[in-house]
C-alpha cells in the first residue's frame, strides 16, 4: 500500500531529516505556516514518491558513500509549482510537464514547490550506460521536446490510482512510465550527440535490444551489422566504462528479472524464462543472476509478487 504521511509542524519536518542516515538538510521559507503530504511505495525495484505542500527544499551537502547509492536514478517530474535542481555543477528549473534527473551518490539539492512525483529507478533499466545517463544529470528535459510532454499525464494518473491498485498492475504501468522516459533520453540525446561516436553507440544499443532474445548473437555480428570492426566496437564500450559482453549480460539478466517477477509467467519455468533472453545453460543463468541480484531466480520469483511499502520515517520520498 502507499503509506503516507502528513505534517504541519516545520521543526518536526527538519528533525526527521536530520535524524536519517543521510547528511540531508530540510529548510523552508514557510515554516510558520508549513504543511507537507507525502508517501511512497515500492513495486519490485521501482520506488514511487509523492510529494506536496508548502515551498521546502531537501539539500545533501557531502557525498555519502553509501553502498548501493549509485545504483539508482531519481525521476523528479513536477505535477504543478517549479521546482530547482542543482548537481554536478548544473542548475535547472524544473517546471509542470518537464523532469529531470539526479542522484543521491553525490550532493545536491532540490527546492520543491506544489506538487511533484518521484521514480526511483535502477540504472540498469535506464537501459544506457551510466556515463550516458549521467550526461542528464542535473539537466532539465523540456515539456516543450516531442515525447517529454507524455510523461508527466501518466505520472499524474498514476498518483491517482497507486493507492489501490494491484501489485502485478502497478509494476506494469511503472515498467511502461520508465520504458517511456529512456524514450524521451534517448530522443532528446540523439539530436545533442556531439559525434559520430555517440550517434554510433546509439545505434549498436538499439541493434543489441533487438536481438537479446538469441543466444548466438556475438561480438562479430553486432560490429558487422553496424559496419565496424570488432575492436572499434570494443573501443566505444569502453568510453562509456563497460564491455560489449557485460552489456548484453546486463540486459539478458535484467529482462529475465522483470518477467520472473511478473505474474503474467507464472505458467512458465525459470529455465524457460532464461532461455527466452539467451541463457541456455540454466546452471550458469542461476549463478549469473544470483552474483547479479544477490538472490536466485526461484529466491526472487517466490517473493516478487508481494508489495513492501516504505515507512514513512524513513524519508525516502525525496531524497534517497
Amino acid at each position: 500500500m502507499l503509506r503516507s504521511h502528513e505534517s504541519n509542524d516545520y521543526d518536526q519536518f527538519r528533525r526527521r531529516i536530520g535524524a536519517y542516515s543521510m547528511p540531508y538538510i530540510g529548510r523552508s521559507k514557510s515554516s510558520r505556516t508549513f504543511s507537507l503530504s507525502f508517501g511512497a511505495r515500492r513495486f519490485g525495484d521501482i520506488a514511487v514518491s509523492h510529494v506536496s505542500g508548502s515551498d521546502h527544499t531537501i539539500e545533501q551537502t557531502s557525498s555519502p558513500g553509501e553502498a548501493g547509492l549509485d545504483d539508482y536514478r531519481w525521476i523528479l517530474i513536477p505535477l504543478d509549482g517549479e521546482n530547482h535542481l542543482v548537481q554536478d555543477d548544473r542548475s535547472a528549473t524544473i517546471r509542470a510537464g518537464d523532469l529531470a534527473l539526479y542522484t543521491a551518490s553525490r550532493p545536491f539539492s532540490v527546492d520543491f514547490s506544489g506538487e511533484s512525483f518521484l521514480f526511483r529507478v535502477p540504472k540498469q533499466q535506464l537501459h544506457l550506460p551510466d556515463r550516458t545517463i549521467d550526461d542528464f544529470v542535473g539537466v532539465r528535459l523540456d515539456r516543450e521536446r516531442p515525447l517529454v510532454g507524455i510523461v508527466n499525464p501518466i505520472a499524474r494518473q498514476l498518483g491517482q490510482t497507486l493507492l489501490d491498485i494491484d501489485a502485478s498492475v502497478g509494476r506494469h504501468l511503472l515498467n511502461g512510465a520508465v520504458e517511456t522516459i529512456v524514450a524521451v533520453m534517448m530522443e532528446t540525446g540523439r539530436p545533442a550527440a556531439n559525434s559520430t561516436r555517440e550517434q554510433q553507440v546509439y545505434r549498436v544499443l538499439d541493434y543489441i535490444d533487438e536481438n537479446l532474445s538469441r543466444s548466438g548473437l556475438t561480438v562479430a555480428e553486432i560490429a558487422r551489422a553496424n559496419f565496424m570492426s570488432a575492436r572499434k566496437l570494443h573501443a566505444l564500450f569502453e568510453l562509456h566504462g563497460t564491455t560489449v559482453a557485460e552489456w548484453v549480460r546486463s540486459r539478458r539478466l535484467e529482462n529475465t528479472r522483470r518477467e520472473l517477477a511478473d505474474s503474467a509467467n507464472s505458467h512458465l519455468r525459470v529455465s524457460e524464462i532464461a532461455a527466452r533472453w539467451g541463457f541456455k545453460d540454466p546452471a550458469h543463468f542461476s549463478r549469473l543472476f544470483t552474483d547479479r541480484y544477490g538472490s536466485s531466480p526461484r529466491a526472487l520469483r517466490s517473493t516478487a509478487l508481494g508489495t513492501r511499502a516504505f515507512s514513512p520515517d524513513s524519508h525516502e520520498l525525496a531524497m534517497r
